[in-house]
């Protein structure tokens, strides 16, 4: 082998060994910040449980500690130790231990998930979201204000996607907010995939985790040369496979899922690989009616999902109607 030769396969195999180095240490990195976290937290909790035992001392107690504590950083604060001391009031030991809430940034706990949300179900809820798809604050704050928890509380009109033990239980929502959507300049479809692609970050975090644009108005030719265009081609990394969503201004129709079922059935023939798992179908719609959509459904063997999207300004009016049904069911 010439030494030239024999140079590239070093350089090949330095540059292997160096990615695979800089991903331990990224790994790793994050284990430790995990690490640092939860003991953090721990003692946070500690420390909130002590000046909850002398609550009748009043908040002179606490100004007492932080001067008193002012060698140990500034994390010790007085308005750290109040936050210290409605942290150990909110959450038990076995809390803290069994769900994700020592893997929360101490910032993003105290100052958005416990004073914005409205009882402890909600808190517990937001901090296994943001744990779950590592929401930063500003996505955690965004979410309340898209009222994530209460669109939680709403069941999907789908049909696997709701039965199957797999990711694919959680795909889907009930109700997509597109907050970045400008009601004025919506006049076709056309506008309303524009905007979606134009905000196609937001649009992916309204979706959720795990999901990939792979194209819009994605053309499919057939192999008589017939050529087809799916609104939105998406692909789901966690589960493996192709989603097709297609977009309608209007309240859905029982048709409306015939196009939907052809690109699905399309896409498996034309696109998916052996690595891929069977495509799944979401029809987003203005309006659903749930009887028209669960009926449209049923029987289905595919997994399709029927969901609605609204404006943020349409979602209280639309929650408050939502949520009043479920009580009276």
């Amino acid at each position: 082998m010439k030494k030239e030769e024999t140079n590239q396969f070093l350089e090949k195999d330095y540059f292997n060994d160096l990615q695979k180095i800089k991903e331990t240490i990224k790994i790793n990195q994050h284990k430790a910040m995990v690490v640092v976290n939860s003991v953090m937290i721990m003692t946070y909790y500690k420390i909130g449980t002590i000046i909850n035992e002398r609550k009748t001392w009043g908040s002179k107690y606490i100004q007492n500690l932080a001067n008193d504590l002012k060698d140990y950083g500034t994390s010790y604060s007085f308005r750290n130790l109040k936050y210290m001391s409605q942290f150990a009031n909110e959450f038990t030991i076995d809390e803290i231990r069994q769900q994700a809430v020592a893997q929360i940034p101490w910032g993003t706990l105290v100052t958005v998930i416990i004073p914005k949300s409205k009882s402890h179900e909600e808190m517990l809820f937001y901090i296994n979201e943001t744990h779950k798809n590592a929401w930063s604050r500003s996505m955690v704050l965004n979410q309340i204000e898209l009222k994530a928890y209460e669109r939680s509380l709403i069941k999907p009109s789908t049909t696997d996607v709701t039965k199957s033990d797999d990711l694919t239980n959680e795909l889907f929502k009930e109700t997509y907010v597109f907050d970045f959507l400008d009601k004025e300049k919506i006049k076709t479809e056309k506008d309303l995939k524009n905007q979606m692609i134009d905000n196609i970050i937001k649009f992916l975090q309204e979706l959720g985790p795990g999901f990939s644009l792979v194209g819009k108005e994605y053309k499919l030719s057939s192999p008589t040369n017939e050529e087809f265009y799916i609104d939105l081609l998406m692909y789901h990394v966690k589960i493996h496979a192709y989603v097709v969503i297609e977009v309608k201004l209007t309240k859905f129709k029982p048709e409306h899922l015939g196009q939907l079922i052809f690109y699905v059935n399309a896409v498996d023939a034309l696109e998916k690989t052996d690595l891929d798992n069977n495509t799944i179908g979401l029809l987003l719609c203005k309006d659903a009616d749930k009887f028209v959509a669960e009926t449209t459904l049923k029987n289905t063997y595919m997994k399709l999902g029927i969901s609605k999207y609204k404006l943020i300004e349409e979602l209280p009016a639309y929650l408050e109607k939502r949520l009043n049904e479920i009580e009276k069911d």
